[in-house]
Formats: structure tokens, sequence, C-alpha cells
């Protein structure tokens, strides 16, 4: 413990604000074959556990906060909810993510939560393969942008003519909507951001945001570690994939890109408070108020509130941003 308080003394936050800087793996000229080898190291790191300086997988951590917060939602279990990645890429940590929450679920005897994976891009390849191992996870196969969502992946709580959207063929499911953003939320600048807020608080009914990152000075640390951690790990999580190898070993391409683009990550990444001010943006008017001891914030009809937890020791910290509307109260 002591140990603990000495480090994080010194793991201070960088003076500077927020940077959107590019990342490579976004960049239309990088091959599609090198990002989804950059997708699948980041779904690697998030699905396994690293000895030692992990007690378990970052997804699994992740599970654990949103169960939590599902378990606070009132009608969680009398309504029908849908859990829905936005940026889903090749899904990630969602297959863990639901599995994990599920089985809890289950020994609960409760009923299981469906989970759809979307993409501006989507990676059906990938998807169907997920889709295929389990009951409750299934993928929107067109293009969803977080910022202007099709009817597919909206609240059946969202306010507007639904006689009119049935004449068109646009039927909802009946289902709530959670939205979950995991290590993607920091790739909107600032005004996308506040698009797909407004969105978000427009069309859903809960939503969560998950960063393994912040812009504290370990994790910067981190990132830079990458690069040689990679070497480390990839021979043992891409044995099976020479294409992964040799753009690890011979050319080193991918411990180059994730070196970069983690530590762009971390520059990128909001803290609680300025995903609160472009809250307060969207919806005009004063700052949210405290909620209780516990530090919620509460904006109207939502409620807001903010965890940090250890995935990666010393400094690896993940951070759970979650709102929840509690339209009625």
């Amino acid at each position: 413990m002591a140990l603990m308080t000495l480090i994080q003394s010194v793991n201070f936050q960088v003076p500077f604000g927020r940077w959107h800087l590019f990342e490579i793996s976004d960049l239309e000229y990088v091959p599609s074959l090198v990002k989804h080898l950059c997708q699948n190291t980041l779904t690697a790191q998030w699905t396994k556990k690293l000895p030692i300086i992990q007690r378990q997988t970052p997804a699994e951590l992740a599970a654990n906060a949103i169960l939590d917060a599902l378990n606070t939602i009132e009608d969680i279990d009398s309504a029908q909810w849908t859990i829905i990645d936005f940026c889903s890429g090749g899904g990630g940590p969602i297959p863990v993510i639901e599995r994990h929450i599920n089985r809890h679920r289950k020994l609960e005897g409760k009923q299981p939560i469906q989970f759809r994976l979307s993409d501006i891009v989507p990676n059906l390849d990938a998807w169907m393969a997920h889709a295929s191992r389990s009951d409750n996870l299934s993928f929107v196969p067109q293009p969803v942008d977080a910022s202007f969502p099709p009817f597919s992946v909206i609240s059946t709580t969202t306010p507007g003519d639904k006689q009119a959207a049935a004449d068109q063929g646009l039927v909802s499911n009946g289902s709530k909507v959670f939205r979950l953003f995991c290590l993607s939320f920091h790739h909107f600048d600032d005004e996308q951001a506040k698009r797909v807020i407004k969105s978000t608080l427009e069309t859903s009914d809960a939503f969560a945001i998950i960063e393994l990152q912040d812009r504290c000075v370990g994790s910067l640390a981190l990132m830079l570690l990458e690069y040689w951690l990679l070497f480390i790990i990839s021979a043992l999580w891409f044995w099976h994939n020479r294409l992964h190898l040799l753009l690890t070993y011979c050319i080193p391409v991918l411990p180059a890109i994730h070196c970069f683009d983690g530590f762009v990550s971390c520059l990128r990444t909001r803290t609680f408070a300025e995903t609160m001010h472009l809250v307060e943006d969207v919806q005009g008017g004063k700052a949210a108020v405290r909620e209780d001891s516990q530090g919620r914030l509460r904006r109207g009809h939502w409620v807001f509130s903010h965890s940090r937890s250890l995935h990666t020791w010393p400094v690896g910290y993940m951070d759970f941003t979650f709102g929840k509307k509690i339209e009625g109260k």
C-alpha cells in the first residue's frame, strides 16, 4: 500500500490539455491487412492476462464494471435491454465481456443480456465468427455512425413518431439500449464527441465509456514500453500467424504502430470532468449538480459516475464513465 501511494504521488497528469493528434492505424492509406493485425493485437491485450502484473484480463475487469453498472439500473431485469458496442473494430473485448456478464447473470437465475457489435466500417468476417459462438451476441451488418445511428440501434424509449417509422418499415425490437464505447471514445475530436454524446442522450437509456489509458506520466511510460513488450509476447500470442510474426520481428511495423498510437491515445483521452463539460455543452444550462457523496453527478434526467481501477501494475488504470437515464424521478 505504501509503495502504491508513493507511485501515485509521482504519477501526475501531464500539465498541458488534451491533444487530438493522428493515430497511424486511423489513416486511410494504411493497408486494411495491417489495420486488422493491429486490431488483433488490441484484442489480445484486452483478453489475455500478462503474468505477475495483471490479476485478470482487462476485458474481465471491464465486464465487472459493466455488471456493477447494470445492477444499478432499476428495470434491468424487468425490461428488455440490449448492449450495443460502437466502434467495435474486430470485436475487441466484447465476446469476453458478454460471456462474463451472462455467466454471472445465469448463476443468479437472471435472463441473459443481448450484445450487438457495430462500426462505421463493419468487420463482418470477424463478427460472424464471434456471433457463431454465442446465442447472446449478434452484430449490425450495416455501417453505424455513432453520431447519427440507424433505427436498428436506437432505444424503444426514443421520442418520435413511431407510426411514421413503422410505415417506412422501421420496426423497433422493443429494447432499451445501453451504449458501450470500449477504447474508442478518445478517437472522436471535441465536435464529433459532442455529436456522439447528443445522440447517446437522445437515443439510449444508459452508456459506458471505457478507456485503458489516461494522460498521466505512468500511462505514457507504459505506452513507450509497448514497443519492447510486443517483442516478448507476440511469439506466444500469434505463433500461428506468420504475417503477424513477420511484421513484428523481421519488419517491426506492428510494434512501432502500437507504440506511437498508444502514446497518442493517452494524449487524446479525456478526464471525467472534460467529458462532463461536453455533456454540459450539449445540454446547455448550468453545470451538473452533485447527486451524492460518492461523486455522482446529475443533469436533467441523467446521472453520471466515474471509477478508476488498476488493470496493469503499477500504473495502468482503466477509466470507467457511466451514465444512466432516470426519467420520471
